[in-house]
């Protein structure tokens, strides 16, 4: 009979289970990559299905069309840029441009402005830190990647800061961000080619109503009143003057094409994000390409494993593509295989940062 072994301290279990977990990390440094990949897809149209039960030709599933390989979490907007670079070579279009925050916290001049350079509209999400009021210019704030009148009530500004810290439920912050319309700095003419762009106050554009322009006031009680704080030194320049110019480098870090959290937003941001997400799983099946396991590319050194990672993700893109065809009704013969989907998704408006709305009983 074996003697009962002795007792074990907590904190050396502890400490060990914490040794395991540095030399786990360090084992990925060391010996991994990380796989920096372009995916694309239908920004405006979801893959919802025709009458008859088959999918819709006219949108066309989500697709690798590039691959970059560097050590984990080192350098991913070099790498992002390499690959849209390569892109813009073969004549691809820019439009909408999501990713993981790895991308968004970069340094501007690394990230944010050559993708917006290039023609790209980024849709960022945001760290719990990053949330609220982000930057400003000219007396308009920017607040979660879009530019608005420095009169927002608080309740707007911090929203998103509100429903993290439970103060206010999912349902009132979806209520406050299309409040928060009314007070944004409206787009006068299209940004020129150095990113300048002239914008107006929303007072000016119809919008809301302010004491410091007269013309705005009476316009109905629809409008939103705008109450100023008096400041010693006169209106900001974005309430003197009808228009501001805005350069790309106020709150180029943080600033995005859409609203952040408005039906917009979500539909091309988590559009865009799930489908990098499920082509990953797609491409990680360890029935098919299993591009995670190291055992499906048995040869060492970045150039060769990034070459058979392309062969990998070619060939994913290429089963994919075939069990596309296959679901689909063409020339009024019979689809080969049924199309997985067929459970109805949640509609984007439903999600809020915490989780999705309750649906109405």
């Amino acid at each position: 009979m074996r003697p009962t072994p002795p007792p074990t301290d907590k904190r050396t279990a502890k400490a060990s289970e914490g040794n395991k977990k540095k030399t786990s990390l360090k084992k990925k440094y060391l010996f991994g990559y990380d796989a920096h990949l372009i995916v694309t897809r239908d920004a405006e149209h979801d893959a919802v299905l025709l009458d008859d039960g088959t999918p819709n030709p006219d949108v066309l599933p989500a697709l690798v069309l590039g691959v970059s390989l560097d050590k984990p979490g080192h350098r991913p907007a070099y790498n992002g840029l390499k690959i849209l670079n390569r892109l813009r070579e073969r004549g691809y279009k820019p439009g909408y441009l999501a990713g993981d925050r790895a991308y968004n916290n970069s340094e501007p001049d690394e990230w944010q402005l050559p993708v917006r350079a290039m023609g790209y509209k980024p849709v960022y999400d945001y760290r719990a830190d990053q949330l609220g009021k982000q930057a400003g210019a000219h007396g308009a704030i920017l607040v979660e990647g879009r530019w608005y009148c420095p009169s927002m009530p608080e309740p707007l500004i911090n929203a998103t800061i509100d429903l993290h810290a439970e103060r206010i439920d999912r349902e009132t912050w979806v209520r406050l961000i299309a409040a928060r319309r009314s007070y944004r700095i409206m787009p006068k003419e299209n940004a020129d080619a150095d990113g300048y762009q002239r914008m107006t106050c929303p007072a000016a554009a119809g919008k809301v109503q302010c004491p410091i322009k007269p013309y705005s006031m009476g316009r109905g009680i629809h409008l939103p009143l705008i109450d100023p704080e008096p400041s010693p030194t006169g209106p900001l320049k974005v309430c003197r003057q009808r228009t501001i110019t805005i350069g790309p480098d106020a709150g180029a870090k943080q600033w995005q094409a859409l609203d952040y959290g408005s039906p917009e937003w979500q539909k091309v941001y988590f559009r865009l994000r799930n489908s990098v997400e499920g082509y990953n799983g797609y491409a990680k099946n360890p029935l098919a390409e299993g591009i995670e396991s190291a055992g499906s590319r048995r040869i060492r050194g970045i150039a060769a494993q990034t070459i058979l990672l392309a062969f990998q993700l070619a060939h994913s893109n290429r089963r994919k593509i075939k069990k596309w065809l296959d679901t689909l009704a063409l020339g009024g013969e019979r689809p080969r295989r049924r199309t997985h989907h067929r459970h109805p998704t949640r509609q984007p408006k439903s999600r809020t940062p915490t989780g999705h709305l309750t649906p109405a009983a």
